[in-house]
């Protein structure tokens, strides 16, 4: 594990959330949200792994309540840094060490299903607009997609409803977004029959099912049918819903059945998954695999996608190539650090010679 090489300063990098220990308010903030988001990942564990995981279940609040109490009596005990990445950390070890490894499978397995069943509709209806409106409808389709995640209190309650991709599309807030870079995005995408500004594209993905199936799928191969390479970056290990390395490669098997376009492109090498190395919601680039850094180096393109892995984690880090970065807010304390309320849309190009300055 080492930074990730396409850093503009790597030895200048850290993870970019909320500094806890200085702040008692916010800290309480934190520690009181995961605090209740737990006791329902807990009730998301009993339904996965039946009644026989009971007592793991209650050993597993027990050990995450006692570190959160341990925390609130010496906020420091864990260390000099004390961050949403690490309350990750803490909530992703009382699981594992409870052989809780992953409570949301059976949540994941069904949003799979479901968006893998409407995923031609969603191509159909993108192929059917004018070549100058796709984009957008694309770009609106990952902030779309990105609501489904049951990392947040304003979004978990998503897990219990049907998909309707269309009515989440049109529930995405008009232009311009809270951030909003996309005319100089679309000045720089390619359009039908010309060449793309960027080879190869590293793109971190979220969640599973809807998110990534009909949000991610549908804009990165209009990026390979314009010749761009694409790597999709995936957690190692499940956390909350996000997807995995390995559930990526099985949905692009099960996506390329019915897509022959999709297909095409897999044969023809502009695909390709890779593990992040990464276990939780968050992106700490100081972390990432070995396998991610090789299949990085000749890229030039950086794509983020979700809240935790953009404006939670990576608002103002800075590439050593073109990046964007794309998300809805869904919670209030990161949307402040935007100006923005719960359900803002972030769009954020940053060529490379246009990135943040330390």
């Amino acid at each position: 594990m080492s930074h990730f090489c396409l850093l503009a300063a790597a030895e200048e990098y850290s993870v970019g959330d909320a500094e806890l220990l200085g702040d008692a308010q916010q800290r309480e903030y934190w520690l009181k949200l995961f605090e209740d988001h737990f006791h329902k990942a807990a009730d998301f564990a009993r339904s996965a792994y039946g009644r026989a995981s009971e007592r793991r279940v209650v050993a597993a609040e027990a050990q995450f309540a006692e570190a959160l109490a341990v925390l609130r009596a010496d906020p420091a005990s864990g260390g000099e840094r004390l961050g949403v990445v690490e309350l990750c950390r803490l909530r992703e070890k009382a699981l594992r060490d409870n052989g809780l490894d992953d409570p949301f499978r059976h949540i994941k397995r069904r949003e799979n299903a479901a968006a893998v069943a409407i995923y031609e509709d969603v191509l159909r209806s993108v192929s059917v607009l004018p070549s100058d409106q796709r984009w957008e409808r694309l770009i609106r389709g990952v902030l779309a997609g990105n609501i489904f995640d049951l990392g947040s209190e304003a979004t978990i309650g998503y897990a219990d409803e049907s998909v309707d991709f269309a009515a989440a599309i049109e529930q995405v807030k008009p232009r311009p977004w809270r951030v909003d870079d996309f005319d100089a995005l679309a000045a720089d995408l390619p359009v039908t029959g010309e060449p793309a500004r960027w080879a190869k594209a590293m793109v971190f993905v979220d969640n599973a099912g809807i998110d990534f199936v009909l949000g991610v799928v549908p804009l990165v191969r209009q990026l390979a049918s314009c010749g761009v390479q694409i790597v999709l970056a995936a957690n190692e290990l499940p956390s909350l819903n996000d997807v995995t390395a390995d559930e990526t490669v099985e949905l692009l098997e099960q996506l390329s059945a019915i897509d022959a376009d999709l297909a095409s492109y897999i044969n023809a090498g502009l695909f390709e998954v890779v593990s992040t190395g990464n276990d939780i919601p968050l992106l700490d680039l100081a972390e990432v695999s070995d396998e991610l850094n090789e299949a990085a180096a000749d890229a030039d393109l950086v794509v983020l996608e979700g809240m935790g892995r953009t404006v939670e984690s990576n608002l103002n880090t800075a590439f050593s190539v073109d990046s964007w970065q794309l998300c809805q807010l869904k919670d209030p304390v990161v949307a402040a650090r935007v100006s923005g309320e719960v359900f803002d849309c972030v769009c954020i190009y940053r060529p490379v010679d246009e990135q943040p300055q330390d």
